[in-house]
């Protein structure tokens, strides 16, 4: 067999800063994992807006390491911000979905026995419909966020102003998924899959599962730099914390972090990502920390988070305080790191309720009731319950979320007999 997949992503190829691009990362070593290990002949090309060095989320690691991917071949193109933003409004999305079909439409399909095209997230979205159909051409747009969901979009300017049109771009592409052959919705999540049926009107028919979770094959490599050494030195002296890290976004909820720690009496520890200097919710941060006593970072790397909950060896809870999630990595990139001393802590929201079984592998709690939670954190926030619950989590995290099965199955149901 022959196949191509055209792999699209705002974030992930030559850029890292968000949970898309975590996931685009895992697609690429996936896919090329598992067809290296089938009598497949394949190539993958890699769609991404182009990065200048200085442009938010530019990674020269991450390109890197796909430019010397053997089966690999990437493609930066223009979405009209001259290189500094990538992910940008509706305008800069047809433009970077325009310039992507451009090329993909001079490929020769007939070269080919099957040619996949996946576009990742609200920016890619429109492509679908303007990219060519083929009785060998099948074409899937996975979507990690909805404007009817997250609605307000930091990194974007005044995004409340632009919200429908993203759900209109949205709206679009899910009816051409609904009334044309061979395309189709990718689901990271039963949430994301119902949200999109009842809210979106997608034909159920049209969903394939493709669950994020995490590649258990190998470990998990984080940079230990010594930015990273240097700030420890201020949480390793905490008898125990609460820790909580996102990127700078109203529903990433930190502050709810703050006033649990505060009312707990556990050092707070809150890591956010901005996207600007000077980006208004920091001084809210900064505000809050203060009043409640928090160690707040902001903008430090990119794998601290990681770097804590690996070399902090006494007692500590890693809250994901959001108020929406469709399906976040945090949870399960924590499960991957097994550590009994760790206690996963969650809002009881959307994406997140469909991870973590309460009590059983992780605890769920209402963040609008701080005085509860924190009762039934502290019932829980002890090392016989700890490691009864992170040997639970080891369990779900084998049985619903080994990304290289959920990408295997995905592939199969796909491409049928090609791939058996």
């Amino acid at each position: 067999m022959k196949l191509l997949i055209n792999l699209c992503g705002h974030d992930g190829v030559i850029s890292h800063y968000a949970g898309v691009g975590t996931i685009v990362k895992r697609y690429i070593y996936t896919f090329d994992y598992l067809l290296n290990n089938k009598d497949i002949d394949y190539h993958i090309n890699l769609f991404t807006p182009e990065y200048n060095s200085n442009s938010f989320g530019y990674s020269y690691h991450t390109k890197v390491i796909h430019q010397t991917m053997k089966n690999v071949s990437i493609y930066e193109l223009s979405n009209g911000t001259n290189a500094n933003l990538g992910y940008g409004t509706p305008d800069n999305w047809k433009i970077l979905s325009n310039n992507t079909a451009q090329i993909i439409n001079k490929i020769n399909f007939e070269n080919y026995d099957m040619v996949l095209t996946i576009a990742n997230d609200t920016p890619f979205a429109g492509l679908l419909e303007i990219i060519k159909d083929a009785n060998n051409h099948k074409k899937i747009w996975i979507p990690h966020s909805t404007g009817r969901i997250h609605k307000v979009d930091s990194s974007i300017e005044n995004s409340d102003l632009i919200l429908n049109d993203r759900i209109k771009w949205e709206e679009e592409t899910i009816k051409y998924i609904n009334m044309t052959s061979n395309c189709y919705l990718g689901a990271t999540g039963h949430y994301i899959a119902d949200h999109l049926v009842s809210e979106y009107g997608l034909d159920s028919n049209k969903i394939l599962s493709i669950t994020n979770g995490e590649i258990l094959s190998k470990p998990t490599e984080y940079e230990e730099n010594d930015e990273c050494i240097r700030l420890f030195e201020k949480v390793k002296k905490y008898d125990h914390i609460i820790l909580s890290f996102a990127r700078a976004e109203k529903y990433k909820n930190l502050e709810a972090t703050m006033l649990l720690g505060k009312a707990m009496g556990i050092k707070p520890v809150v890591i956010a990502q901005g996207y600007f200097k000077g980006q208004p919710i920091i001084k809210d941060y900064e505000n809050c920390a203060k009043e409640t006593n928090t160690l707040l970072f902001v903008d430090a790397p990119f794998n601290f988070p990681q770097y804590i909950i690996k070399h902090f060896n006494k007692e500590m809870i890693l809250l994901v305080p959001s108020q929406k999630e469709i399906m976040g990595l945090t949870v399960n990139e924590i499960r991957k790191m097994n550590r009994n001393n760790v206690l996963i802590v969650a809002n009881n929201i959307d994406g997140i309720k469909e991870q973590v079984n309460d009590e059983y592998d992780g605890v769920l709690v209402d963040l609008d009731d701080i005085d509860n939670s924190k009762n039934k954190v502290l019932n829980n926030f002890n090392l016989k319950t700890m490691k009864e619950l992170n040997e639970h989590a080891q369990n779900t995290l084998i049985k619903d979320y080994n990304f290289e099965v959920n990408c295997n199955n995905f592939l199969n149901e796909l491409l049928g007999e090609y791939y058996e």
